[in-house]
């Protein structure tokens, strides 16, 4: 009888683990220093994740013993918040490949004049005592390899350069479409409040029209002049500029696990 008492406590033993295990698995899961464990809808635009589900409100990760990521997604239907749970979403490899690329992709272009007169151009990455990292510009963005990074050693810079943004041509465009459209509209009103449309003159809306376009020229470059923004140059390279610097880098706390394994 004791034996048998001793077989099934050690049997209940053995089991209790289990339990314990499936909820660690069940832990919500960091992808990345920038998303952490739950996505959310502005996260899911940036990077274009789960696209596909209307509703989107957040996502949850978990990491299952196959290093694949289950995601549990929260979504609005009806006016009620459903969940559904999609297992096997990505690996986590992938996944955080993934990121990363959007994330390069997206940063900000700087030109880098070094002393010796020529200069690099790229994807600003990060910086930091030592060295830049940029991006090149002509790298396919499928096949991420070292021959994509670009390392300079600070001691080897003149100056940095961080490109304006212009908002003249845009504003120019826009600005004499909607002045044409607008001077031969007035054009019409005023040809048939004089004449009526009995004697309609296409005159009065071409006027009307060249008046518009050459006011909505001018709007749009004064306006495009406000809004733009012009180049940073950053000369010398002191530890005061570097601080300042990493507030325009993708990677402004430095280089992420990904990155490192690729250079």
């Amino acid at each position: 009888m004791k034996n048998i008492l001793y077989f099934l406590f050690g049997f209940i033993i053995l089991l209790l683990p289990a339990p314990s295990l499936s909820q660690e698995r069940e832990k919500p899961f960091i992808v990345s220093p920038f998303i952490g464990d739950t996505l959310s809808l502005e996260e899911r635009d940036y990077y274009n994740l789960l696209p596909t589900i209307n509703g989107f409100q957040f996502a949850i990760f978990y990491l299952n013993s196959d290093s694949l990521l289950d995601v549990r997604v929260f979504y609005e239907k009806r006016s009620a918040v459903k969940d559904t749970l999609i297992k096997n979403y990505k690996s986590l490899t992938n996944m955080r490949i993934y990121l990363f690329k959007v994330d390069i992709a997206k940063s900000r272009e700087v030109t880098v004049d070094l002393e010796n007169k020529t200069n690099i151009s790229g994807g600003f990455l990060s910086i930091n005592p030592h060295s830049v990292l940029i991006y090149s510009e002509e790298c396919n963005e499928g096949t991420l390899s070292s021959n994509c990074f670009t390392k300079i050693n600070n001691t080897e810079i003149n100056k940095i350069v961080i490109p304006g943004k212009s908002n003249v041509g845009k504003s120019v465009v826009w600005c004499t479409i909607i002045g044409i459209a607008t001077g031969s509209a007035i054009g019409l009103v005023i040809n048939e409040s004089t004449n009526g449309w009995d004697e309609f003159n296409a005159a009065s809306a071409l006027a009307g029209g060249l008046v518009g376009s050459c006011i909505g020229l001018l709007t749009g470059l004064i306006y495009g002049s406000i809004t733009s923004t012009p180049d940073i140059t950053i000369q010398p390279i002191s530890d005061e500029n570097i601080k300042g610097l990493s507030q325009y880098a993708i990677f402004p706390s430095g280089e992420p696990d990904e990155l490192k394994k690729i250079k």
